[in-house]
C-alpha cells in the first residue's frame, strides 16, 4: 500500500527540521574557550588574575602593553588575540575633581554606582578612584581608570571589585609621592 504523498512530504519536512535541530546542536557545542592563564601580575601590580578574569574573553593569548610613563598619563592595554579587551589608566589632573566628575568628562565612562566615600565609581563597563594628591601637599590628583575594550566581556560586580583592589595596590606603592 502507498502512502499519500501529503504525509510525505510531512515526513520530508519533520526529517528535515530535525536535522537541522542536530547540526545546531553539534555546533553550539564548540564553544570557544579560555585557552590562556590570566595574568596574576596586572599592568605592573599585584591585582590578581581572579579579579580581571571576567572581563577577559575566549582566545589562545593574551598581552599586555604599557605606555606613557610621562609626566600626566601612563595606561596598559590588555589584548586577546591581538583584540584589545582592558585598559587601565593613571592621570594626574586638576585638583578639586571628583570620580564621579572625571569618569564621564576625562574617561569615557559613565559611572552607575559610586563608593559611599565618593572615592570611586563604577558600571559594568569602566571605573575611576580618586587619590586625593593634593591633601599631601602636591598640586595634581592621581586618577585611575580600569575600561572594559570593544572585545572584553562587561560585568558590574567585578568591575566594583576590580577598582577597589586595584586602588589600594597603588595606594601601597605611595603614588602621591612620585608626582
Amino acid at each position: 500500500m502507498k502512502l499519500p504523498s501529503i504525509d510525505s512530504a510531512r515526513f520530508s519536512c519533520c526529517l528535515l527540521a530535525a536535522v537541522l535541530i542536530l547540526s545546531s546542536v553539534g555546533c553550539s557545542q564548540e564553544e570557544k574557550k579560555r585557552n590562556y592563564s590570566v595574568p596574576e601580575q596586572l599592568c605592573g601590580l599585584d591585582v590578581g588574575g581572579k579579579l580581571a578574569e571576567p572581563f577577559m574573553p575566549p582566545g589562545d593569548r593574551v598581552h599586555q602593553a604599557e605606555e606613557g610613563g610621562g609626566v600626566s598619563i601612563w595606561h596598559c592595554d590588555i589584548s586577546v588575540d591581538d583584540k584589545a579587551v582592558f585598559q587601565i589608566t593613571r592621570e594626574w589632573w586638576k585638583p578639586g575633581w571628583s570620580a564621579r566628575r572625571f569618569a564621564p568628562s576625562q574617561a569615557y565612562v559613565e559611572p552607575e554606582h559610586e563608593a559611599a566615600d565618593e572615592s570611586y565609581v563604577y558600571s559594568d563597563e569602566g571605573a575611576v578612584a580618586a587619590l586625593r594628591c593634593t591633601e599631601e601637599g602636591n598640586d595634581w590628583d592621581l586618577f585611575l581608570v580600569a575600561r572594559v575594550r570593544d572585545a572584553g566581556v562587561p560585568d558590574e560586580k567585578a568591575m566594583g571589585k576590580f577598582i577597589t583592589a586595584y586602588r589600594a595596590e597603588v595606594l601601597k606603592t605611595d603614588p602621591c609621592a612620585e608626582e
